[in-house]
């Protein structure tokens, strides 16, 4: 269940359960937000696993114990906030954005700072379905990687 370098959740675990929590919105009538956050891996990476796995730590110290966060697509990581709506929303993607801008990895003999890019899409303000609300989601890493990385975007 669990990718065994990040303590985070498998990609067809998380997937499930991002299923099932659209379905529980739906039924109970909730909003819950999807954030997709990607790295902004420039330049030679010579400890990506471990860039990977503290953006990792940072993402679990930086939501809540009932959030739910999936690793997928290799470095990109998924996160269901339920009961989130926008503003809830960007508050904990710039939080978690700022964690990361103001971390110092190591790297070989020195340090680095990294950047990360954040998509988010809220339910059912974006959409209530499952698809379109990744998409959703997806289009505003799109759009924050356009702007030059280091960014958090929501739709209008």
């Amino acid at each position: 269940m669990f990718d065994f370098k990040t303590n985070v959740l498998k990609g067809d675990v998380f997937e499930y359960l991002l299923d099932l929590e659209i379905k529980k919105a739906m039924r109970y009538q909730y909003f819950f937000s999807l954030l997709i956050i990607e790295p902004d891996l420039r330049e030679d990476i010579h400890n990506e696993a471990d860039i990977i796995k503290t953006i990792a730590e940072i993402i679990i110290d930086e939501v809540r114990i009932t959030d739910t966060i999936g690793r997928m697509d290799g470095n990109n990581f998924y996160v269901i906030l339920p009961h989130a709506e926008t503003s809830c929303t960007l508050t904990v993607a710039e939080r978690i954005r700022n964690r990361v801008e103001s971390y110092t990895f190591s790297k070989n003999n020195g340090a680095v700072k990294k950047t990360i890019s954040i998509g988010a899409a809220c339910f059912p303000t974006h959409s209530n379905e499952l698809r379109k609300l990744v998409n959703n989601a997806n289009e505003m890493i799109g759009r924050a990687k356009d702007a030059g990385g280091n960014k958090v975007c929501l739709p209008n």
